[in-house]
C-alpha cells in the first residue's frame, strides 16, 4: 500500500535550503524528503522562481562597473591558483544491504551512502555514519521489525526521515518521506510495529540521552553512535 507523505519541512527550511543557506547535512535531509514529496517539490520550484525574480531586480551587470574594477575582477579570477585533483568519487549507489535485507535509496543519498562508516549494531537497531561536520551529525538508522528505540529525550535538535518501512511514536506514524523533527523538549519512544525493518535518514546536532532502565548506562558511550 502506498502512503502519502504527510510531515514536511517548514517553509523556512525550505527557503533557507533553496537559497543555499543550510549546513550541507540538513541540506542533505531535505534534497532526500523532496526525492519523496511532490508537494515540497513544487514548493521549492515557487521559492526558487521568487529567489530569481528577486535576484534579476537587483543584480548590477558588467556594464555598470568602471572599466578598471571589471579587469582588477577578472584578473584575481585568472590568478586564482589551480586546485589539485580530488579523489574520484565514488560510484552511485542505489541499493543498500543491510540485516539480510535491500533497500532502494533515493537518488540524493545514491552517492553518499558508499562512503557510510562499519554498522554498529545494538539489539535490532544498527547506525552507520555518514561523512559530515559539525556540530551536525547524519547517520543511517536500521530498526529491525518489530523493535524499539528505547525512551530517549534530545540535547540538541534530532531529524529523522523515514526512508522505507514505517514507525510510530507518541506523536504519530511515519512512512516514506515524511521527516520528524525533535527538539530538547520532546521525548519519545519510536517503534517499528511492523513486519517489515526500516531504514531511516537521522540528523543530530547533539548526542541522545537515554532515559529508562539499562539502557541510561548507554549515556557515555553516546559518542560512538553520534
Amino acid at each position: 500500500m502506498t502512503h502519502s507523505v504527510k510531515h514536511h519541512p517548514s517553509i523556512s527550511l525550505l527557503e533557507l535550503y533553496c537559497d543555499g543557506s543550510l549546513n550541507a547535512e540538513v541540506a542533505l535531509l531535505v534534497a532526500t524528503h523532496l526525492d519523496y514529496c511532490p508537494h515540497c517539490q513544487q514548493l521549492c520550484h515557487d521559492i526558487e522562481a521568487d529567489l530569481g525574480g528577486q535576484l534579476a531586480e537587483s543584480a548590477t551587470g558588467p556594464s555598470d562597473l568602471h572599466a578598471t574594477d571589471w579587469l582588477e575582477m577578472m584578473n584575481r579570477i585568472t590568478a586564482t591558483p589551480q586546485l589539485p585533483k580530488a579523489a574520484p568519487a565514488p560510484a552511485p549507489q542505489s541499493l543498500l544491504s543491510i540485516g539480510g535485507y535491500q533497500f532502494e535509496l533515493p537518488r540524493a543519498l545514491r552517492r553518499i551512502a558508499g562512503r557510510r562508516s562499519k554498522w554498529l549494531s545494538m539489539g535490532g537497531i544498527a547506525t552507520a555514519r555518514l561523512p559530515s561536520g559539525e556540530p551536525h551529525h547524519a547517520s543511517l538508522l536500521f530498526i529491525d521489525k518489530n523493535t524499539d528505540v528505547p525512551l530517549h529525550t534530545h540535547q540538541g535538535l534530532e531529524m529523522t526521515l523515514v526512508l522505507s518501512g514505517e514507525m510510530v511514536d507518541e506523536h504519530g506514524r511515519y512512512v516514506p518521506g515524511d521527516l520528524i523533527i525533535n527538539s530538547p523538549d520532546d521525548t519519545h519512544k519510536p517503534r517499528n510495529i511492523s513486519d517489515e525493518p526500516c531504514l531511516c535518514l537521522s540528523v543530530l546536532s547533539a548526542p541522545l540521552q537515554f532515559k529508562e532502565g539499562l539502557t541510561r548506562w548507554l549515556n557515555p558511550l553516546q559518542r560512538f553512535f553520534y
